[in-house]
């Protein structure tokens, strides 16, 4: 039998010790992911979303064909969206000005979900009787958006067509809802979603949209119209995503592995 080295003892009680210390920091660490693909739709070729709790990072990525240049977008952490009022974001992005082989910044603007089978949460915010006041969330075209884009783009490369959004959504995340529901027992999801995705998804063509334009006005740089002449629809419930380890837990992973293998092979 080989005698085990003191030394030897001593610097693996050290490393499982260190990878103790270091398992509540990074152990979590990571994201949740979802993944489609559908090569042959014209609507949506692939769609890619990622939520990090701890960061709140929060992506939508998606590809689709040339005739494509908006879309609307609710998510949860499992059921459909609709008929979830005052729990869910609401994202429009409008990409109308996006050509043939061309790269822009498209508008992006969130707003809380008013739960309805339709498109105008930006104008009424709630499910009550007649308008009521929409709950601005975020818009790109207001100045103080730096720390909360983190990609912004569309692109055409000649018969694909490629939206990215990826967003620092602690803005969102941290919101207070003016017309709050609570139907999933939680008082607001956000963009957030874990071991479930639900989703309302629906790309648009020929979108034309339209922003406030009077500073002194409460709609300035906020949607005021958004129109299509065609969309599609991808409404899920309880979609399994997948847990991404950060490389934190993938390293602590590793170290814990390191020093088992060096303690058999010592033996």
């Amino acid at each position: 039998m080989n005698r085990v080295q003191p030394n030897a003892i001593a610097i693996a009680v050290i490393a499982t010790a260190a990878a103790a210390s270091l398992a509540p920091k990074v152990a979590d660490a990571g994201y949740w992911s979802y993944n489609y693909s559908s090569p042959s739709s014209a609507w949506y070729k692939s769609i890619r979303t990622e939520y990090d709790p701890d960061s709140r990072r929060f992506l939508f990525d998606f590809t689709a064909g040339s005739g494509v240049n908006g879309y609307w977008l609710v998510l949860s952490p499992g059921p459909n969206p609709k008929g979830y009022a005052g729990e869910l974001a609401i994202l429009y992005l409008d990409a109308n000005g996006l050509t043939a082989n061309s790269t822009i910044t498209p508008k992006l603007t969130v707003y809380g979900y008013n739960g309805q089978n339709g498109i105008l949460s930006y104008m009424d915010g709630s499910q009550a009787t007649g308008v009521q006041t929409p709950d601005r969330i975020f818009s790109s075209l207001n100045p103080d958006t730096t720390g909360t884009i983190m990609q912004l783009s569309a692109n055409d490369t000649g018969g694909l067509r490629r939206f990215t959004v990826e967003l620092d959504a602690t803005v969102i995340q941290s919101y207070s809802p003016l017309h709050n529901g609570g139907a999933m027992g939680v008082d607001w999801t956000g963009v957030a979603f874990g071991q479930q995705l639900g989703a309302w998804f629906h790309p648009s063509s020929g979108t034309t949209t339209s922003y406030g334009t009077n500073p002194g006005s409460a709609d300035f740089n906020w949607l005021t119209s958004f129109s299509y002449t065609g969309q599609a629809s991808f409404d899920t419930t309880n979609l399994a995503t997948q847990w991404v380890p950060g490389p934190g837990a993938a390293a602590l992973l590793s170290l814990a592995g390191v020093v088992g293998g060096r303690q058999r092979r010592r033996r």
